[in-house]
């Protein structure tokens, strides 16, 4: 679909090949990776993977537009290394039980006061999931970027008074998104404590009964266009899917794989990543036409998806 909206069927038919070695190579590595219990390293590496299989590909299928200019290679070794070290840390995070059990002695952990809502449902009192704080992915980030900036300093990439321009200018980025991210999680937990997420899935199961797994990730795909990404959809109807499926009898597995695979689909049409992507394309006032093309692929994606989750729901595919 990718290859049919840059220039039709003569680029599908061109690009068939590799895309097929592309999507082979990182399906694959993916499942590998995800059930060899990696799983926060699935995507990444599979990523990887793509790449390197890439790289030879783009060599053969060049299009139009050509580079003859030989590929350096110490510099795209400098660029993966800040990768490469933070998978090296969340490996050794794992896997190394003296350091992992280092990291872990911070624990915080917050004590909740039994709720009762006029609905009937009630929350008993006890003490939230434990957060490691110097183990946690957050702090394992930091590590990488810190151990990288260091490598990239040492190899001349930065100028004098890189790191305040690089903290400064990662604030003005992340602050949005951070205080979008922080409000969907306190609306999501509040929800879940209070009984309205078990509500609105017993609504759910109700309305929709056995053709819940179709719908599944069509409402992923809904909350990944009003919030602007995959993230905050499975915040806000992750906790909603799980209990709907649960009511239902349904593979717990299943729904979420189709609630997040929905979600990461619909969120390439995302007003805020429409807007981002024309900005930086030069296509500004161009963004209900890049809408209206990317509405026809995105729906057909999630269609599918639906059919899949629906499928292997009832069929045991």
């Amino acid at each position: 679909m990718v290859a049919h909206a840059a220039d039709g069927f003569s680029a599908v038919r061109r690009l068939f090949l590799p895309v097929l070695a592309l999507g082979i190579t990182m399906g694959i590595t993916q499942l590998i990776v995800a059930a060899s219990g990696f799983w926060n390293l699935g995507s990444f590496i599979a990523g990887i993977a793509g790449l390197l299989v890439g790289i030879p590909l783009a060599r053969r299928y060049r299009g139009d537009q050509q580079n003859n200019g030989a590929m350096n290679w110490r510099l795209l070794m400098l660029a993966l290394s800040g990768y490469s070290i933070m998978v090296a840390i969340i490996l050794a995070v794992q896997l190394i039980p003296f350091l992992r059990d280092i990291l872990g002695r911070v624990v915080i952990q917050v004590g909740f006061p039994e709720i009762s809502t006029n609905l009937g449902f009630v929350t008993p009192a006890g003490l939230g999931r434990k957060i490691p704080l110097f183990r946690h992915n957050g702090m394992v980030l930091a590590y990488a970027a810190t151990v990288s900036f260091f490598i990239y300093r040492g190899a001349g990439l930065y100028r004098p008074g890189a790191m305040r321009r690089i903290l400064g200018g990662t604030v003005r980025r992340v602050m949005p998104s951070t205080v979008s991210i922080f409000s969907m999680v306190t609306m999501a937990v509040i929800m879940e404590h209070a009984g309205m997420t078990d509500a609105l899935a017993r609504g759910i199961a109700e309305s929709f009964g056995s053709l819940f797994p179709f719908f599944a990730p069509w409402i992923g795909a809904l909350g990944a266009f009003m919030t602007g990404n995959n993230t905050n959809s499975n915040v806000i109807f992750g906790a909603l899917q799980m209990r709907t499926a649960q009511l239902l009898g349904f593979s717990v597995a299943i729904i979420l794989a189709g609630q997040t695979a929905g979600a990461s689909l619909a969120s390439v049409m995302a007003p805020t990543k429409i807007v981002l992507g024309t900005s930086t394309a030069g296509m500004s006032g161009q963004e209900g036409d890049v809408m209206r093309r990317l509405l026809v692929y995105t729906g057909l994606l999630v269609l599918l998806i639906g059919l899949l989750t629906f499928t292997s729901i009832w069929f045991g595919f």
